[in-house]
């Protein structure tokens, strides 16, 4: 049924996207349609460019070209979460050209661990709040994964039975283009619970769609996930084999975009996802749980240029903005002993934008405004407020900008049977931040200096494990503020035109408090230095080498196993990895990747074994 409801999906969009038109669209970052500045904007950027890596995971690429903290509860394919500046992990928005993958049935987080870089062609991060922009899950930062469209064939295999097969096809002409990836990945996995030795396999098939023309753009991604998992009825780490789950994934967009006048640009466009997560229960591998999520989200935004009409000499442009948001929430329990947990919910939303960007000779105004109302919260007012001086090789910004997190369907209705019941009456949380930082150019431009200070305030922040009173845990707002701040700092030094180096570190203090001893106190899963080493080389045209070293500080986690929980802390780590590159020509490629050269045993989440030791050997062939 699902495969129907996808092809179906696909016909009906195909026939919306049948219109040619003659006016090229602008390249545009945020859902603005601005041209926006990366050298000027008042904020850190990071752009991670894939077209010479090697074919890996994302949450390799991120673990060894960035200093986001991930926190992976096993082996391959394990539930993987992201944080960003000490932030939860449904506090980072995650776009894939554009589209909003996180997932609301799943407390509106984004699992890394199913996606692959094959069609990646660069990683845009934002670091901060966002929300003015991209609404409010947009709290410690934006991720967005711009694909590419390619000719060509890889075929991977390595440690833990791990095999990927991906096969993409792309053609273009002057006024359409349009692009087929099909992705097959097979792995045995690893004894995440180090009790048994039994392996928890994983199984992931996701093809992905893109058709263009000059100012049409569909796109349609469809995810059929099957993951073996390592736990008991309480969800705690134990050996088991009838733990499974089943996810279904469909994210799609179309977009129309137009230029009016030379000074009047916009941009139209419609998004609409399907996730369905089916759990096993461990204990007889009957379905256990159903949770399924609809959206759909209708937006509109335009960019006009007003140089001319305020007839300045400098180039102000002024971008306005319009969103509509339905989300519609199922969930299904088989097991009613504690209660009907079957349910069906909704809500929608509405905001209206509006962000100016005013440079003035080597200085940038940024002003963005964000006006959000919705059916079940308080309706709130966003900004972000950032200022830029450049010189010829410097940068100093800051920014002021406030964000919320409307509470999830997990958090607000999730049942699970004897163990969790949501809280219906949570409040949004609401951040408000400010950020100050520089970069600085030396030797002729071959050294780059940069370092950001920020400051979060977290008001009315969720915790999701809190005694409900009845011997069971819920969702409860906390009464008072939670806060984050930190310093990222990294030195990058091109060595010549073949090869080159970076260090970066951050420093992240993310801390609650804690009501039964009065004070603020480390959150969970949040390292408080991560240190990462970069060294690339191309020794010729034909071989490149990188390598890359991570540094962990130790990890404050819970142990859920003994009653009371007690906190644990981890151990610090050293992550070494490397990966090889040749060209045989210009048609065929090995990579070699090592992961954790030197097997040292470590952990992200306690309880849960990580990988070791891995080798893939990848072979790519363009067409």
């Amino acid at each position: 049924m699902m495969r129907f409801k996808f092809f179906l999906h696909i016909v009906l969009l195909l026939n919306s996207s049948i219109v040619l038109a003659k006016d090229l669209p602008y390249i545009y970052i945020s859902p603005n349609p601005n041209k926006i500045n990366f050298d000027l904007h008042a904020g850190n950027t990071e752009l991670i460019k894939l077209n010479k890596n090697i074919n890996s995971s994302l949450s390799s690429i991120l673990k060894n070209y960035t200093n986001l903290s991930l926190s992976q509860s096993g082996g391959i394919a394990s539930q993987n979460q992201l944080r960003i500046r000490g932030g939860e992990a449904n506090h980072v928005l995650v776009l894939i050209d554009g589209i909003e993958v996180n997932d609301p049935t799943s407390g509106s987080e984004y699992d890394f661990s199913h996606l692959y870089s094959f069609n990646i062609k660069e990683l845009q991060i934002l670091r901060g709040a966002y929300s003015n922009v991209h609404g409010p899950d947009a709290v410690s930062g934006v991720i967005n994964i711009k694909t590419k469209n390619d000719n060509a064939m890889n075929i991977t295999h390595g440690s833990n039975n791990t095999t990927i097969k991906n096969y993409s096809l792309a053609e273009e002409n002057n006024n359409f283009q349009y692009a087929i990836d099909l992705n097959f990945l097979e792995s045995s996995g690893v004894d995440t619970s180090g009790s048994s030795g039994d392996r928890n396999r994983y199984e992931n098939e996701n093809i992905r769609i893109n058709i263009k023309s000059i100012n049409h753009n569909l796109s349609i991604m469809y995810f059929d996930i099957h993951r073996q998992n390592d736990r008991d009825s309480a969800g705690n780490v134990s050996d088991n084999e009838l733990a499974t789950t089943d996810i279904n994934q469909i994210y799609s967009q179309y977009t129309y975009e137009k230029k009016y006048t030379k000074n009047i640009y916009s941009k139209y466009g419609v998004q609409y996802s399907e996730n369905k997560n089916l759990d096993f229960n461990p204990s007889s591998g009957i379905w256990e749980t159903m949770t399924q999520s609809e959206k759909l989200k209708i937006f509109s935004n335009t960019s006009i240029e007003l140089k001319e009409i305020l007839k300045s000499k400098y180039n102000p442009k002024l971008s306005l903005g319009f969103e509509y948001e339905k989300i519609n929430f199922t969930q299904l329990v088989l097991d009613k002993t504690y209660g009907n947990g079957d349910q069906m919910q909704g809500e929608y939303s509405n905001s209206f934008s509006a962000e100016l960007l005013y440079p003035i000779n080597n200085i940038q105004l940024e002003i963005g405004l964000r006006r959000v109302i919705n059916q079940k919260f308080l309706n709130n007012n966003l900004h972000r407020f950032g200022i830029s001086y450049k010189l010829k090789n410097s940068k100093i910004y800051f920014n002021h900008s406030t964000a919320i997190k409307n509470p999830t369907f997990t958090e607000r209705f999730g049942y699970y049977p004897g163990t969790f019941t949501g809280n219906e009456n949570l409040s949004s949380e609401s951040v408000r931040q400010y950020e100050f930082g520089y970069t600085k150019l030396f030797l002729d431009k071959k050294l780059s200096l940069s370092q950001t200070y920020y400051n979060m305030k977290l008001k009315n922040e969720i915790n999701g494990y809190a005694d409900d009173g009845n011997d069971g845990k819920t969702a409860l707002n906390m009464k008072s503020n939670s806060y984050r701040k930190g310093l990222e700092s990294k030195i990058t030094y091109n060595i010549n035109n073949k090869s080159s180096l970076s260090l970066s570190h951050d420093y992240i203090d993310s801390t609650q408090f804690n009501t039964s001893k009065s004070i603020q106190e480390t959150e969970v899963r949040r390292p408080k230095n991560l240190i990462n080493f970069n060294y690339n080389n191309f020794f010729t045209n034909d071989i490149n080498f990188n390598f890359h070293i991570l540094y962990s500080s130790k990890i404050k986690d819970t142990d859920f196993t003994q009653w009371p929980s007690k906190t644990v802390y981890l151990n610090n780590y050293i992550l070494y990895n490397s990966s090889f590159d040749f060209n045989f020509d210009s048609r065929n490629k090995i990579s070699i990747l090592f992961n954790n050269i030197f097997n040292r045993k470590y952990n992200e989440v306690y309880g849960y074994n990580t990988s070791g030791f891995e080798v893939f050997i990848n072979y790519k062939k363009n067409f």
